[in-house]
C-alpha cells in the first residue's frame, strides 16, 4: 500500500489565486456601493474608539462584500479607499497609517463577518467538507473540479472563503484518500490469477502494446487487423468478469474510470511500470476494462459489415447470373418459333417417334436453353434467391474463415422471447467450436426461405450458418439482440439508472410527496390560528 503524500497538489495558477484572494480595486462607484453604511453600521462605528479602527473596519466590510475572503493589508497598502473613507464619513480626517494589533484585527475580522451572516471554517464544517471532497473525488479527481465544489460547499454553507494552502490541502488529503481508498479496495478483492495476469500484461516486453487499439474503421479491418482484435479480445476475457467485479466494487464514476484509463492509454509503459504497484494495477484494470468493450464494439461492427458486404456481393453475384440468362434468353428466343413449328409442320407424320422430334428441337436450341427459357416463360421472372444462395455455397470456406470466428467471440444475448434464437445460439456455438455446425431448428427459418434452406426435408446446415449469422446482424440492427459488454451494442436498459435505485428514489419521492400533502395543511391551520389570535389581540 502506498503511502500517503505529503506535498499540495498544484490546482491554480498565480493568475487564478490573484484573482480569487487579492485585494480588489474599486473605482469610485464601486467604493460608493461596497462602503455604503447603513444606520445600524453606521451605530456600531460610531462606538469604536480610534479613527484607525473604524476606517479598518469599513474596509473590512466593503472588501468582504466584494469577496467573501478576510483580507490581510495595512492602512498604508490601500491609501486611495483610506482618503476616500475619510472623506465620506470622518470630515477628511487623516488616520495614522500603523498595523493594527492582531486582537483589534481578530476582532474586528470576527465583527464583520457575523454582521453579514458569514462564519468561519469550523472543525465541524472541515469535518463536513472533507465527506463531501472524498464523495467528489469518486466521481473526479480533477483538482480544479473538486476545488469548484468547495467554492460550492463555502457558498452555500455561508463560510468565508479559507486560504488557498488550506484548502490545497483539503483537496490533496481526499485525492489521497481516495487513492488509498481504490487501492485498498483492489488489494483485497483481486486474485492471485489476475493479479499475475495483469502483471504479466504490464511487465511483458511489447505486450501491453499488443493489446492497443486498432485506429481505423472497424468497417475496413484487414484480416490481419481482425486477427490482432481476436488475439486482444481473447486475453481480455479470461480475466474480465473479474476486473468487472472489481470495477464495481470500487463504485467510480464513468468520468474516473475514463481518466484512469487515459494514463495507460496516453502515458509510456516505461512510467506506468514505474507507478506505485496497486496504483498502476487499477490504470491497467479500467484500461483493460474499457478496452474489451471496445474491442466487442469493433468485432460486432467487423462482424455487421462482413455479413452485409456478403449480402451485397450475393445480390450483385445474382443480378449479373440474370443479367447472363437474360441476354441467352434474347439470343435464344429468335430459335423458339422453329420449335414451335415443329408441332404444326405437315412434313412431321403423327407417327414420328416423339424422340426424333426432340431431337430435332435440341438441333435448333440445346436442352439447356430450352429449359431456361420455359422456366422464364412459366414464371416471367428470374430466380434471383437461388443465384444468391448460390454465391454463399461458393463463399462457405471463406465464411467459416471470417465470419464464423466473429460469431464465436461474441457474446450475444437475446431479448425476452427469444428462446428459440438463443437456444439455437448456444447450440451453434458449442458445436461451430468443435468444427461444425449440426443442429438447425427448423422453426427458425422463415417460410420465404424455406425452398432455399431445406431440401428433401433436411436443413442444408452451411446455408443455414451463414443465415443464422444474418438474422443476427438483422436483430442488432432492431436491438433485438445485444451485447452487453459493449458501449454501443448493449441494451438501452442498461444505460438507465438501475431499478432498484430507480424504485428506492421513487419511494424516497412519494414519501416526501405525501409528507409534504400532510404538513401543507398542519401549516394553513396553524397560519389560520395565527391570524385569528392577532385579531383578537387587536380587539383587546
Amino acid at each position: 500500500m502506498s503511502s500517503r503524500r505529503q506535498s499540495r497538489i498544484q490546482i491554480l495558477t498565480s493568475d487564478e489565486i490573484d484573482d480569487l484572494y487579492k485585494l480588489p480595486e474599486f473605482n469610485q462607484s464601486e467604493r460608493e456601493e461596497y462602503f455604503g453604511l447603513d444606520d445600524n453600521i453606521q451605530a456600531i462605528v460610531s462606538s469604536m474608539d480610534k479613527l484607525e479602527t473604524r476606517i479598518y473596519f469599513i474596509l473590512l466590510l466593503g472588501y468582504f462584500r466584494a469577496k467573501p475572503v478576510i483580507p490581510k493589508f495595512h492602512l498604508r497598502e490601500v491609501r486611495q479607499d483610506v482618503k476616500y473613507i475619510c472623506h465620506a464619513y470622518f470630515a477628511g480626517r487623516k488616520p495614522a497609517l500603523i498595523p493594527l494589533a492582531k486582537s483589534t484585527r481578530h476582532k474586528l475580522v470576527n465583527q464583520v463577518i457575523s454582521l453579514l451572516g458569514f462564519k468561519i471554517l469550523s472543525n465541524e464544517g472541515q469535518g463536513e467538507l472533507m465527506c463531501r471532497l472524498r464523495d467528489v473525488a469518486t466521481i473526479t479527481t480533477d483538482p480544479r473540479y473538486i476545488f469548484d465544489e468547495s467554492l460550492a460547499f463555502f457558498s452555500q454553507r455561508r463560510i468565508a472563503l479559507p486560504g488557498y494552502t488550506t484548502i490545497q490541502a483539503l483537496i490533496t488529503e481526499a485525492l489521497s484518500d481516495e487513492r488509498q481508498r481504490t487501492e485498498q479496495v483492489l488489494s483485497q478483492m483481486i486474485s492471485e490469477s489476475v493479479e499475475s495476469c495483469l502483471l504479466k500484461i504490464m511487465n511483458s516486453r511489447g505486450l501491453l502494446n499488443s493489446l492497443s487499439g486498432y485506429k481505423g474503421s472497424a468497417r475496413g479491418i484487414t484480416p490481419s487487423e481482425l486477427d490482432r482484435e481476436l488475439h486482444t479480445h481473447q486475453v481480455i476475457k479470461e480475466i474480465y468478469p473479474e476486473l468487472k467485479e472489481l470495477i464495481g466494487a470500487l463504485k467510480l464514476s464513468r468520468g474516473n474510470l475514463a481518466y484512469y484509463a487515459s494514463i495507460v492509454k496516453h502515458r509510456s509503459i516505461t512510467k506506468l511500470r514505474r507507478a506505485p504497484k496497486w496504483q498502476g494495477l487499477l490504470y491497467l484494470s479500467c484500461y483493460l476494462y474499457f478496452r474489451y468493450r471496445e474491442t466487442n464494439d469493433k468485432l460486432v461492427i467487423a462482424f455487421s459489415s462482413l455479413v452485409k458486404k456478403h449480402n451485397n456481393s450475393a445480390k450483385d453475384y445474382a443480378n449479373k447470373k440474370v443479367a447472363e440468362e437474360l441476354e441467352v434468353i434474347r439470343t435464344k428466343l429468335k430459335y423458339a418459333g422453329s420449335v414451335l413449328r415443329l408441332f404444326v409442320d405437315s412434313k412431321v407424320e403423327d407417327t414420328t417417334p416423339f424422340g426424333d422430334v426432340r431431337q430435332q428441337a435440341f438441333d435448333l436450341i440445346s436442352e439447356q436453353d430450352i429449359q431456361m427459357i420455359s422456366h422464364h416463360l412459366d414464371k416471367n421472372d428470374f430466380d434471383r434467391s437461388a443465384y444468391r444462395w448460390e454465391y454463399t455455397d461458393q463463399q462457405s470456406r471463406k465464411i467459416s474463415g471470417s465470419l464464423r470466428k466473429l460469431f464465436l467471440a461474441l457474446d450475444i444475448e437475446c431479448i425476452a422471447g427469444l428462446t428459440l434464437l438463443s437456444q439455437q445460439l448456444s447450440t451453434a456455438k458449442n458445436e461451430l467450436k468443435k468444427g461444425k455446425l449440426k443442429h438447425a431448428d427448423k422453426r427458425l427459418i422463415k417460410p420465404s426461405d424455406r425452398p432455399s434452406l431445406i431440401q428433401e426435408g433436411q436443413v442444408n446446415l452451411k446455408r443455414f450458418e451463414f443465415y443464422l449469422y444474418s438474422r443476427v446482424v438483422a436483430m442488432l440492427d432492431s436491438d433485438r439482440v445485444y451485447i452487453s459488454e459493449s458501449e454501443q451494442s448493449q441494451r438501452l436498459k442498461d444505460d438507465l439508472i438501475p431499478e432498484d435505485i430507480w424504485d428506492k428514489d421513487r419511494a424516497d419521492l412519494v414519501l416526501k410527496t405525501g409528507l409534504e400533502r400532510l404538513i401543507t395543511p398542519i401549516h394553513a391551520t396553524l397560519d389560520e390560528l395565527d391570524s385569528k389570535l392577532n385579531s383578537l389581540r387587536i380587539g383587546v
